[in-house]
């Protein structure tokens, strides 16, 4: 798949298929009515996971992963146009793959009962979300030694990944000093934060190849964005 369109879709497809799947289990009543994104009142796995939505949220995202490991190829492409480091390319590629693999244990096993079902769940999740915004972070680096910081769509990554440091850190503080509900509710919070921070980021990619003509059959065509 040509790397906007591909990049655009793994923007759009988590956004719907995930505030789909919550709007789903609150319409029949599997969870309760409210925004998690202030309240904290359900996860991301337990919205998907109460009704009938889990099926869908599955196959989203199991296809989701296959067009995540498709935008890492493209990444690792997008950067070897411009003379950059072929061990940094390599990393970007097998961490963010692995991140990819990791999405699909996590959606097929989502809703499996079961102390080891569980444990692959919170595994999956668990690398899933640290690799791929680490190979987004370690992608990042690579565009701020190749071109200006103060590009748009750069420099909103920059500002976006700071956000999702901030997120991560704020979740290891609550882990530390918060307990019983509170914690379970602040987790959630930043779990959904978090989730949309990184699907924002290829969204911002997708802008980014746009801008400079990046595509399978134009690849000469590439330019460094203004």
């Amino acid at each position: 798949m040509q790397p906007v369109p591909s990049a655009w879709l793994i923007f759009l497809l988590p956004l719907l298929v995930v505030h789909g799947a919550w709007l789903w289990s609150s319409m029949v009543g599997a969870i309760d009515w409210c925004l998690p994104y202030w309240s904290g009142c359900t996860s991301i796995s337990k919205a998907a996971r109460s009704s009938d939505a889990l099926f869908l949220f599955r196959a989203v995202m199991t296809f989701n992963a296959a067009l995540l490991v498709n935008y890492w190829l493209h990444a690792g492409q997008f950067l070897t146009l411009y003379s950059a480091s072929k061990t940094a390319i390599r990393w970007i590629k097998i961490i963010g793959i692995i991140g990819a693999i990791f999405l699909v244990l996590y959606a097929n096993f989502l809703g499996s009962d079961g102390d080891f079902y569980q444990l692959l769940r919170r595994y999956g999740v668990t690398i899933y979300f640290s690799f791929t915004v680490l190979a987004q972070m370690l992608f990042l680096r690579q565009l701020l030694l190749r071109f200006p910081a103060t590009i748009i769509w750069i420099k909103y990554k920059t500002r976006l990944s700071v956000w999702l440091l901030f997120l991560g850190l704020t979740s290891v503080f609550c882990n530390a000093l918060l307990t019983g509900d509170d914690k379970d509710r602040w987790e959630n919070i930043i779990e959904w934060h978090f989730a949309l921070g990184m699907n924002c980021y290829f969204l911002l990619s997708a802008l980014l190849w746009q801008h400079t003509g990046y595509s399978l059959q134009a690849k000469s065509t590439c330019v460094a964005p203004k």
